[in-house]
């Protein structure tokens, strides 16, 4: 989540492989603790994978997310940072920091969303979608996560 959002990202030292012991810097050293291959793997998609993207680069806009349904609080969980660099393309980040499923839509808010159809691809995942533009300015995007999880969607409009 801190990648994508607005302003200077800090990630603390042992993060990018997974370490857990929290050390403060003042020591200058730490407890050897063995990589765990599935968080360094995500890092390195991850950070191969913003400098093709308007996040930290773009203008950013956060955006507060709605709920799915009536009753169902659960959009109340999710950060959106929206970032655009070259209209009309841009880019969505999408955390659930909650410890369980959680849905909202994205109310987008991008100049002439409507006028285009959109094609939407999941960076850090596989998703491909198409969406029409419309849909996406009335509704917003349907957005539903489980735990913990982030989506960092690009959306290039249709030709």
């Amino acid at each position: 989540m801190i990648l994508g959002l607005p302003g200077m990202r800090f990630l603390h030292e042992g993060q990018l492989t997974g370490a857990r012991i929290k050390v403060p810097v003042q020591l200058a050293r730490r407890p050897v603790e063995p990589p765990e291959p599935d968080i360094t793997r995500f890092y390195e998609h991850l950070l191969r994978t913003l400098p093709q993207t308007a996040v930290g680069r773009g203008q950013p806009r956060i955006l507060t997310p709605r709920a799915a349904w009536a009753d169902n609080p659960t959009g109340q969980n999710f950060i959106l940072v929206q970032w655009q660099l070259a209209p009309p393309e841009f880019d969505l980040v999408a955390v659930n920091l909650a410890p369980h499923r959680s849905q909202c839509y994205a109310p987008l808010a991008v100049p002439g969303l409507g006028e285009h159809n959109w094609r939407l691809r999941d960076l850090l995942g596989t998703e491909l979608h198409e969406r029409f533009g419309d849909d996406l300015a009335a509704q917003g995007l349907y957005l539903d996560l489980p735990p913990h999880g982030a989506q960092l969607f690009h959306f290039e409009p249709l030709t």
